[in-house]
């Protein structure tokens, strides 16, 4: 059962990661709201890894909760709000950063299999890119870049790689 549901987690992040990479410039609108979304994905992401790690680390999962409801109301500041995005570019890429970057360090240091220790890695990398970007680049796509990117190597770790039992 659990197998069917990591298969089906990581077949959903693959998608949304190849949606992400694939319309990341039609319009700023478009961009805002895409943006907007990748993050309120995000969130939702780390409401599903709060469920999983409730029940083998409250902290974590607690934390999880925290992110997820953080991150989806930053995404519901950004959906569709074209000022806003413009004006908040830079700064999403460091709130996501550190977001991916706070996952990741609490998946890496309170995951016992080497799934959860490969996503912590993952999000440390990931965030420290979007920390790295949100410095250097102007161009928004890299945002969407780099999420789908996350999103579609997670998925694929929660397919392939094997979950030790507890």
């Amino acid at each position: 059962m659990a197998k069917g549901i990591n298969n089906l987690i990581g077949i959903m992040a693959i998608i949304l990661g190849l949606i992400v990479i694939a319309f990341p410039l039609v319009s700023v609108l478009t961009l805002s709201i895409l943006t907007g979304l990748g993050i309120i994905v995000l969130g939702i992401w780390f409401f599903a890894q709060s469920y999983h790690a409730w029940s083998k680390n409250l902290a974590v999962g607690i934390a999880d909760l925290l992110l997820g409801i953080f991150a989806i109301l930053f995404g519901i500041v950004f959906v569709g709000n074209v000022p806003a995005f413009e004006f908040l570019t830079f700064l999403a890429l460091y709130i996501v950063g550190l977001f991916l970057i706070i996952a990741g360090l609490m998946a890496l240091f309170s995951g016992k299999d080497l799934k959860a220790r490969g996503i912590g890695i993952l999000g440390i990398i990931f965030g420290l890119l979007y920390l790295i970007i949100g410095f250097y680049v102007a161009n928004p796509l890299f945002l969407a870049v780099i999420i789908g990117a996350f999103l579609i190597l997670a998925g694929i770790m929660e397919i392939f790689i094997v979950q030790e039992e507890d």
